[in-house]
C-alpha cells in the first residue's frame, strides 16, 4: 500500500488559496471525526472556513461547532438550490469553506449534472474546490466516489481518505482494505490524479471518551478540560494514545498541508 501513499511533490499547491472542501462519507466513517481534527488545526494555523452541514440523515458537524450553516430542508433539490447559492457567495467573497455532504447525498450530483463544469467555474473565480472522500473497507463505501467521479466532478485536489479505524482487528489494514484497493472506482480515481491517505486508528474507547465530554483532540491531548466541565480530564494513558494519534495524523496528511483551509 505504500506505493499509493503520495509523496508532497504529488499534491497540488493551493496555499495561500481559499479552498473549499466536499466531504462526502456514509455513516460511521469517521468522517466527523475527520472534519473535527480538520477544524482543529484550521483554528490552530490561524486559518479561518465558513462551514456548512448537507448531510440529509445526519447532520453532527453543527453540533461540534457554532455557526454551521444549514439547508431547512433535507430535500435533495432545494439543497441543490441552497448549494449553488452558497457556492455563488463562497465564489464572490473568495471565502474558504468546509460542506459536509452524506453518503447517501443527492444535492451535490444534481449540482454537477446542472453545472458539469463546476470545478472549472470555481477555479476560474479563485477558489480551490477540494473533494474529500471518506471510506471505510467496504467496497459500498466507495458510491459516492463513483456518482460524483462519473459525474465529471474531479477536482485536481481529490483525497480518498481511508479510515484504519474501522479495520477489524484481526486482519491488517492492507488486508482489510483488499477489495478496495482492487476496485476499478478506486484505481481510476488514484489514475486520474486522486491521492489515497490513511487516517490512523484511534482507539474507540478512547474516541468515545472523548466525544463524550466534548473535548476537543487537543485539550484531551493536553489533558484539559472546558472552563465550566464538571468532570476531570482524561487518564495519561489515553492522554498519550490521543498525542501519538495527532502525530500520527499530522504526518499522513502532511502531503495535503496546503489543502488546509
Amino acid at each position: 500500500m505504500a506505493a499509493l501513499l503520495p509523496a508532497a511533490a504529488v499534491a497540488a499547491d493551493l496555499a495561500g488559496k481559499p479552498k473549499v472542501w466536499f466531504v462526502s462519507g456514509p455513516g460511521r466513517s469517521g468522517k466527523t471525526t475527520l472534519l473535527r481534527y480538520v477544524m482543529e488545526v484550521m483554528a490552530e494555523n490561524g486559518g479561518v472556513a465558513l462551514a456548512a452541514a448537507l448531510d440529509p440523515q445526519n447532520r453532527s458537524l453543527a453540533t461540534w461547532f457554532q455557526d454551521v450553516m444549514q439547508p431547512d430542508t433535507n430535500d435533495g433539490v432545494q439543497t441543490a438550490r441552497w448549494l449553488s447559492d452558497y457556492l455563488d457567495y463562497l465564489m464572490a467573497q473568495k471565502a474558504s469553506a468546509i460542506l459536509d455532504f452524506g453518503g447517501g447525498d443527492t444535492a451535490l450530483a444534481k449540482m454537477v449534472h446542472e453545472v458539469p463544469d463546476l470545478c472549472a467555474v470555481m477555479t476560474a473565480a479563485g477558489v480551490a474546490p477540494v473533494a474529500c472522500y471518506m471510506i471505510g473497507p467496504r467496497v459500498e463505501d466507495l458510491a459516492s466516489l463513483d456518482a460524483l467521479e462519473q459525474a465529471g466532478f474531479q477536482p485536481p485536489a481529490t483525497m480518498i481518505v481511508l479510515n484504519e479505524g474501522r479495520v477489524d482487528s484481526s486482519l491488517s489494514r492492507d488486508e482489510a482494505f483488499a477489495r478496495v484497493f482492487r476496485h476499478s472506482v478506486f484505481k481510476q480515481a488514484l489514475g486520474r490524479g486522486a491521492l489515497a491517505l490513511w487516517m490512523p486508528r484511534l482507539e474507540p474507547e478512547v474516541a468515545a471518551d472523548i466525544e463524550g465530554r466534548r473535548l476537543t483532540f487537543g485539550q484531551a491531548r493536553d489533558g484539559q478540560v472546558p472552563p465550566d466541565a464538571k468532570f476531570a480530564p482524561i487518564g495519561g494513558f489515553k492522554r498519550s494514545m490521543v498525542r501519538r494519534w495527532l502525530e500520527a495524523m499530522e504526518h499522513e496528511f502532511g502531503p495535503v498541508a496546503s489543502w488546509m483551509p
